[in-house]
Parts: C-alpha cells; structure tokens; sequence
C-alpha cells in the first residue's frame, strides 16, 4: 500500500495537480492522495468510466482506456490501470496538458506493475469506516 501512496503522492506532486485517486471498477479506493471525500469522489470515478465505456461502445469505438473533462478551474483525467482498476486524477488549470498526460501514463505503468503480483485486489481496497 505503501508503494501505491508513494507512486500518487509522485504524481500529484510532479503535475501541481490536487489529488489522485485509485479506485476499483465497483468504485472503491483503493488508494488516494489528498482527496476530500475519496469515497464519494471514487464511486464517481466508477461511474464516469462506466458511462464512458457504454457510450464508446454504443458508437462503436470499443472500449476506453483514458478520457479527461475540462472544467472551469481545471480538468478531469481518468485512465485505466488494468480490467479492473482506473486512476483518477484532479489536476489544476495551469496544469500543462502534455506533461500531465505523460507523468499520468509513467504513473499507470507503476501502479500496473506493483498490482501485477496480487491478483485480488479486494485484498488493498481500504477498509470502509
């Protein structure tokens, strides 16, 4: 779990951004870095991508692997970590896009493989208080 905290922490701290959050498909944290509300802020990640995977499919564009939404005060990145797990992201809007993209991606590929050895990840999602 350690290792999780500390690859978020790198990423929110590399891009200026607010907070990252990993959450499985059912929309529970797996691991946050300074998110208010992370259970609430996790089952919408859950939802979003869900959406977003319907939608792509309906068009028929196959499945999604990353989307952002652009808000007023800054942006929205989702990105798929595996099957079962997506990365959230809450970057500011002096954030530089590219740059963001490519420390989300390096983020991805490190979270991807300290989950690769445990193939039940219900075994990190935190406890529920």
């Amino acid at each position: 779990m350690k290792n999780l905290d500390r690859v978020l922490s790198n990423l929110v701290e590399n891009t200026n951004s607010e907070s990252a959050v990993l959450v499985n498909s059912e929309g529970l944290t797996i691991a946050s870095i300074n998110a208010e509300n992370e259970d609430r802020v996790a089952v919408m990640i859950a939802s979003l991508h869900s959406m977003g995977e319907k939608f792509s499919n309906d068009l028929g564009k196959g499945g999604i692997n990353q989307f952002y939404i652009k808000t007023d005060s800054g942006y929205l990145l989702l990105k798929d970590v595996n099957q079962n797990t997506i990365l959230g992201l809450v970057a500011k809007d002096q954030t530089k896009l590219g740059l963001l993209m490519m420390y989300l991606d390096a983020s991805v590929k490190e979270i991807g493989s300290l989950l690769s050895d445990d193939d039940s990840l219900d075994l990190n999602i935190r406890s529920i208080s």
